[in-house]
């Protein structure tokens, strides 16, 4: 068995690993820094007959080895091959299709967030509040608005790194390609530094009055009201 998990709805792709490790009776987590075809082998077939089959659990693999690696094609290569090799992955992101297809026997599910959310997500910027307030209560027909709220505060942070990315220390901006830089850069630019430092303190605080039961309005409510100030 081969299960790669993964996509952009982390919570629900989350969800669902934990339901079928639960399944499971012997289970080992390994490092995706760590992994190699001897340990592989050590950890799912080096034991005796009596005892029960393990299942190999790999977190954000795909994230740590390049899929054009000599490596990534020898541990694939291995697991294609091996009939006898239990193995999940779990990712924290989308895997590319490439790194996909070099897994030809796997069972992938992908939990991927709704395109328009990227497309708000994009879009937050100043004097664009109507268009912004439209894309949004059309998301809410679709995900939960604590998931919106989620982004909208994961987008903001993502732009503050970009005010000095010589300094950058963020993995998830690490890993990604520069089309996906030059489009936070680009919406970085529409932003004075203490506009987008104030804004972001105000999600902040919403979010902080949500999740403690302060909140004066319905959270639906206190996004509109934020995009409307943005």
């Amino acid at each position: 068995m081969i299960l790669i998990i993964h996509g952009n709805d982390i919570e629900k792709s989350r969800n669902y690993f934990f339901e079928e490790k639960n399944k499971l009776d012997n289970t080992v987590l390994i490092n995706p820094d760590l992994v190699t075809v001897d340990l592989l082998f050590q950890t799912s077939e080096n034991k005796n007959f009596f005892e029960k089959s393990t299942t190999v659990i790999v977190e954000n693999f795909f994230s740590k080895i390049k899929a054009n690696s000599s490596d990534f094609k020898e541990i694939a290569s291995y697991i294609n091959k091996n009939k006898t090799i239990d193995i999940i992955f779990w990712e924290n992101a989308e895997v590319s299709k490439p790194a996909l297809t070099a897994f030809s026997n796997a069972t992938v599910k992908n939990f991927s967030l709704p395109q328009n959310l990227f497309l708000f997500l994009d879009n937050i910027k100043p004097q664009n509040s109507k268009y912004l307030i439209t894309l949004f209560h059309e998301l809410l027909k679709t995900i939960e608005v604590e998931i919106v709220m989620f982004m909208i505060i994961r987008q903001f942070r993502l732009l503050i790194s970009q005010l000095d990315s010589s300094n950058n220390t963020i993995d998830e901006v690490k890993r990604m390609a520069p089309w996906q830089l030059s489009k936070f850069k680009k919406q970085l630019s529409y932003y004075d530094k203490n506009k987008l430092l104030n804004s972001y303190n105000k999600l902040f605080e919403i979010d902080l009055k949500h999740k403690t039961g302060k909140i004066s309005f319905p959270l639906e409510k206190s996004i509109d009201f934020f995009l409307v100030d943005l």
